[in-house]
């Protein structure tokens, strides 16, 4: 069960960290030590799962939140909205075979272990000629053809210009801003509840979200 108490916890082990160190964090809470050995796209299927769970754990609605993104052509704020029951989709193959100048090469997906300091380090998804952009740009049409969850991007039209774009997707990224907005709500009940009562943190995220409503509903903001 993701309760209060192991909400804070990964806000707190979270705040300092990198985009990649969160993801990671959220990946250990989501699939346990071996998260990053997993498939990005296995990954963001098993993150989005977390936030379905932390979301009933923490008495949360189960619609996502609105977004904001910005037309690439005419520079206009885009808002934009999830459906409640969407997912990242599944994948299709494990492995693929990429045919490059009378040569097979067989890649598998990437997973978090493969990114060092510079990024992406190709040659562990396979031995194959990443060095000719040719053969790049097929591997990673490949690669997202077997899991459509790597890379996923979401279609939209701006509607100020009528321009179509794609905005990138990531679950990591998606359910860390959650986690920050629902963290702080926490913090803050605890700090009004422990002024009026003067209860431990301890005390107050021991109790169930609806109890806790209770109490705030009869506290001054």
């Amino acid at each position: 069960m993701l309760d209060g108490d192991a909400l804070l916890d990964l806000y707190q082990r979270g705040r300092a960290g990198d985009a990649l160190g969160r993801a990671a964090l959220l990946g250990r809470a989501a699939a346990g030590a071996g998260a990053e050995t997993l498939p990005l796209g296995e990954l963001d299927r098993r993150i989005w799962a977390l936030r379905t769970r932390l979301l009933a754990d923490m008495a949360r609605p189960a619609a996502c939140d609105e977004a904001v993104c910005t037309c690439p052509a005419c520079g206009a704020r885009l808002e934009f909205t999830l459906p409640a029951d969407f997912a990242p989709p599944p994948a299709v193959a494990q492995t693929v075979a990429v045919e490059w100048q009378g040569k097979t090469h067989m890649l598998r997906p990437p997973c978090l272990a493969d990114f060092g300091p510079q990024g992406l380090r190709l040659q562990a998804l396979g031995t194959a000629p990443w060095h000719d952009p040719g053969f790049a740009a097929l591997a990673a049409e490949a690669l997202q053809a077997a899991d459509p969850a790597l890379g996923l991007t979401l279609a939209m039209d701006c509607p100020e210009c009528g321009a179509a774009l794609d905005e990138g997707f990531d679950p990591a990224a998606w359910l860390w801003a959650e986690i920050e907005d629902m963290a702080r709500g926490l913090l803050d009940e605890v700090v009004r509840l422990a002024r009026a009562f003067g209860w431990s943190e301890r005390e107050i995220l021991a109790m169930p979200p609806a109890r806790r409503a209770l109490y705030l509903a009869e506290v001054a903001p």
